[in-house]
This record gives structure tokens, sequence and C-alpha cells, in this order.
């Protein structure tokens, strides 16, 4: 029975592995070809990211149903958006050191400001220095607030989710969920905004540390807000005109 259960948790690790490895390049393509082509604002760049945006929602959706024909409802239950505390397990090699009376609460507020400030401080040079921006109030800053919304959702269903879901349902260890989602979402971030090495590494670590997010926490709480202030950033560079 224990050698089944291992089998079967290896081919469900391995297809939701394959399905993320999959989405990674598909959103790549989508945001070069949208599979929608809607024209509802003056400003192009809008009506892309929206376009753009819808189809990673239907990707999102695909890879909520494809968790739980793998985990049933108990991998689903990593979705709750009220589980915001829970023991934080050291990790000393990274200074994650916590006092005695420190949880989740402590950690996720702390480091949803480290990594929006450097986020910030590396899109700036990337993308804002040395050019002359304003940024358009209105539908700019709305639409900002729901492009990093959406998008922090559906990439945090992608590249997270679906690894801590499957990989906790079978029975492994969590350091293989996040080791998954640092590869994977950093490979397709040298592509990305930031890019290159230094995007390559920001959001492996990201992808680790958000995945740890959900496995300590067994909610989608901290991993949804730090990825939504992180785009909040990344898109109001850039939509700067």
């Amino acid at each position: 029975m224990s050698e089944k259960r291992t089998r079967g948790g290896i081919s469900s690790i391995l297809l939701i592995t394959i399905a993320a490895a999959v989405c990674a390049p598909l959103l790549l393509w989508f945001r070069n070809d949208p599979l929608l082509a809607l024209n509802v604002f003056a400003d192009a760049r809008y009506n892309a990211e929206l376009s753009y945006q819808l189809t990673t929602l239907a990707l999102a959706a695909l890879m909520i149903f494809l968790v739980y024909g793998l985990t049933g409802r108990a991998g689903l239950s990593y979705l709750n958006l009220r589980r915001r505390d829970g023991a934080i397990r050291p990790e000393p090699w990274i200074g994650i050191k916590p006092k005695p009376n420190e949880t989740w609460k402590n950690l996720g507020f702390n480091f949803a400001i480290v990594i929006t400030l450097v986020t910030a401080v590396v899109i700036y040079f990337q993308v804002v220095h040395g050019k002359s921006v304003s940024l358009n109030l209105f539908p700019g800053i709305p639409l900002i607030l729901l492009f990093a919304l959406v998008n922090a959702f559906c990439e945090e269903i992608l590249f997270r989710f679906s690894f801590v879901a499957v990989v906790s349902r079978s029975g492994y260890s969590p350091y293989v969920a996040q080791g998954l989602g640092a590869a994977v979402f950093g490979v397709v971030h040298y592509f990305g905004n930031p890019g290159g090495i230094v995007g390559v590494l920001m959001a492996a670590f990201i992808g680790w540390f958000l995945a740890k997010s959900m496995l300590e926490t067994r909610g989608f709480f901290w991993a949804l807000v730090i990825h939504f202030l992180q785009d909040v950033v990344i898109f109001s560079a850039l939509f700067m005109e």
C-alpha cells in the first residue's frame, strides 16, 4: 500500500510539474499573442493587458480543476484567504530565525514590506531610470490594481498552489513544493519584469518563500498579498508614460 501511494504521489507530482512547466512558455506566448483581442480602452497597452489577463484566468481555472482531480477537496483548502498565521519553520541559511512568539503574522508583514521595496528598486533601475514619466490616474490606477490582483492570483495558482497542494497531499517534503515553485517561477522570469539573471534570482526566491507561506499557514493570504504588492510596483512602472 505504501509503495502504491508513493508511485501515485510521484505520478501526481510529475503531472502537475509538466502542467506548470507548459504554462510557463504559454504565458510568454500569450503575452505577445493573446487569444483575445479586446478593444475596450483608448490605450492599446490596457487592451493588450486585459486580453492577456483574461487568458491567464482561463489557465488558472484549468489548473484548479486539475489540482482538484489529483487531490480532491483537501488540495483546494490551500486557497483559504482567512488562514494568515502559523508556526514558522526556521531557515537559518536565509536568515529566517523566528523568535519564540514570532509567527507568520509577523513574518508575512515584514517580508511584504521588504520584498516590495526590493522590487521597487530593481524595477526603477531596469525600467524607469533615466526616463521622464507620468502615470494616468484614470483609468490607469484602477487598472493597475485590477491587473496586479489578477496576475498575482493566476501566477500563484499556476506556480505555487499547484505544487503545494499536490506535494502536500502526496506526503512528500515541503521542500519539494518550494523547490519546484522556485525553479519554474525563476526560469520564466528571465524574460519578464524584472528580467535577466537578477529577475531569475528574485523570482526564484519569491517562488520559494511564497510556497513556504502557503505550506506553513495552509492558506493563500500571504502569497497573494505579497505578490499583489509586487505587481502593483511592476505594473505602475510599465504603464508610466
